[in-house]
């Protein structure tokens, strides 16, 4: 099954098609899914493009669908495109968080996304129940 993470992207809009060409070209001759054929959550309004992927393997040395993301968004930054990058990893410790904001206005001011870890009381709770419960069994 291997480790998954979950993955959010923000570019411009004119930087999405940029990348789109760039991963596209990158992507002609491999044997992989291109991922950005495969967005599970894409958001976009007249300036910004929101997107990204759950549960997904993102092996950044092993996978080309990765791999073409990852140099996408360095042709973003080398060509002057504002995007930000963001990967929660299965571990509460692996975190990863990239941008690049360029020096042109219409590129500026991109949304980060936005991510919370919340605590899971009421699964903590029920499991402290089914406990009790079962004590309660043996014991009788």
């Amino acid at each position: 099954m291997g480790y998954r993470s979950d993955v959010r992207i923000v570019t411009s809009k004119k930087g999405f098609k940029e990348l789109t060409k760039f991963v596209n070209d990158y992507m002609k001759d491999k044997n992989e899914y291109n991922l950005l054929d495969n967005i599970q959550h894409k958001t976009d309004n007249k300036y910004s493009c929101y997107f990204g992927w759950d549960y997904v393997k993102w092996y950044q040395e092993s996978y080309d669908g990765v791999i073409a993301i990852m140099k996408g968004l360095e042709h973003l930054k080398d060509n002057n495109y504002s995007y930000r990058y963001s990967r929660i990893g299965e571990d509460y410790d692996d975190y990863d968080e990239f941008y690049y904001e360029s020096d042109i206005e219409e590129e500026q001011d991109l949304d980060y996304p936005s991510f919370i870890r919340a605590f899971d009381d009421d699964y903590v709770i029920e499991n402290m129940k089914k406990i009790d419960k079962q004590m309660e069994i043996q014991n009788e």
